[in-house]
């Protein structure tokens, strides 16, 4: 649909999850939003990353709105899954995104917003912005990478575990991504496979005596963020004993307190089982590169064929909003949810900061409140 000069009355910008949901939740309200989307179809995040890739939150409290996975689905959907779930709904909900449509500006005056798109200016009185978190890969300006001979990735392009056997690998950060793939590569015929962490992770197991870690989030998250923290740490102590001696310490802060500032735990599946058989050895931060070698800050090196840079991601809001005066020093939005700025009224973010019960059901929660606000916003202009 092409953008007209009418002025809108809500516009969501991202087709993801978090955009979804709100969309679901607007529509139950009585509003129905434009929906734009950059990418030609839904899901297009989740089918640019390798196969084996799954949610790390259970299944059960990672659906959709209205539409749970079909029965058998695994309790961590792999990728195909979540994409299919995707699919689904957009069909069963007659979601009418625009693809191909991209925000490359926001602005406002006089209360209203003015959308500069690839396709014209739309007008909107309200924007929920669900572009996410992992929009821009970051991979690190290492001294001397420029005259590394191997092969640097970020660990979005990761591909198939399978294009690792016989490599010599090293994975940099110890986060969600660096440890989802060091899940993987624990499982391949590496020739050796390095994890090098700025920080010790706060790790957590999949499953504890069978009982899935995951399933008890939605307790946890009416906790204070100190006992959460206490929690985290005694789960990880259980599951996998002391990890001192194999390189990996005590985390300087929580894995609660860590979300709220926007990092992702790290969740093993057979990678803390090969770090302490020697298959994965922990090294310290990185420090600089040559042609073969990669150097570390205690003075060891190693010669990867292969570096995976599993160090996160930017929002990239700077580009479509940084006019607003609404980003920290970090590029990270200072509302979420139904927050609101004085001077921004009718803008709203979802989906922009990590939390305890995951990601998508944290956006249900986040998409109610945005849709009740903006529902008394309307209500008060008529």
């Amino acid at each position: 649909m092409i953008p007209t000069s009418e002025t809108e009355s809500t516009v969501v910008v991202g087709a993801g999850t978090a955009g979804l949901i709100a969309a679901f939740e607007l529509r139950q309200v009585g509003i129905f939003p434009r929906i734009f989307e950059r990418a030609s179809r839904v899901g297009d995040q989740w089918r640019a990353r390798h196969p084996q890739l799954t949610l790390n939150t259970h299944r059960d409290l990672s659906y959709l709105p209205s539409m749970r996975y079909p029965v058998g689905t695994p309790a961590f959907p792999k990728r195909d899954a979540v994409v299919a779930h995707l699919e689904d709904f957009v069909a069963k909900e007659s979601m009418p995104i625009e693809f191909g449509v991209e925000v490359d500006h926001i602005s406002i005056s006089d209360g209203v917003y003015q959308l500069a798109t690839n396709k014209g200016t739309v007008i909107a009185r309200n924007i929920v912005i669900a572009t996410g978190r992992d929009r821009k890969p970051i991979i690190p300006a290492w001294t001397g990478l420029e005259r590394f001979k191997g092969k640097v990735i970020h660990a979005a392009e990761f591909g198939s575990p399978r294009d690792y056997d016989g490599k010599r690998v090293l994975v940099v950060g110890s986060g969600n991504s660096g440890f989802d793939i060091l899940n993987h590569l624990a499982k391949q015929n590496t020739a050796a496979l390095w994890l090098s962490s700025r920080h010790s992770p706060t790790l957590v197991p999949k499953r504890v005596f069978g009982v899935t870690v995951h399933r008890l989030s939605p307790l946890l998250a009416y906790f204070p963020t100190r006992l959460v923290d206490a929690a985290l740490v005694a789960t990880s102590y259980v599951a996998f004993g002391d990890l001192k001696r194999f390189g990996i310490g005590k985390p300087l802060t929580g894995g609660a307190t860590r979300l709220k500032e926007g990092t992702a735990l790290g969740s093993d599946d057979g990678a803390v089982k090969a770090i302490k058989a020697g298959t994965i050895k922990v090294l310290p931060e990185v420090q600089s590169f040559d042609e073969d070698h990669v150097y570390f800050k205690d003075g060891q090196a190693c010669l990867p064929d292969i570096v995976i840079s599993a160090t996160g991601y930017a929002s990239d809001l700077e580009r479509i909003v940084g006019n607003l005066d609404l980003l920290d020093k970090q590029g990270r939005t200072l509302i979420n949810g139904a927050q609101q700025l004085s001077h921004l009224p009718g803008l709203y973010f979802i989906g922009m900061r990590a939390s305890i019960i995951g990601d998508i059901g944290s956006a249900k929660v986040q998409g109610r409140a945005i849709a009740r606000a903006i529902r008394r916003r309307l209500a008060t202009e008529i």
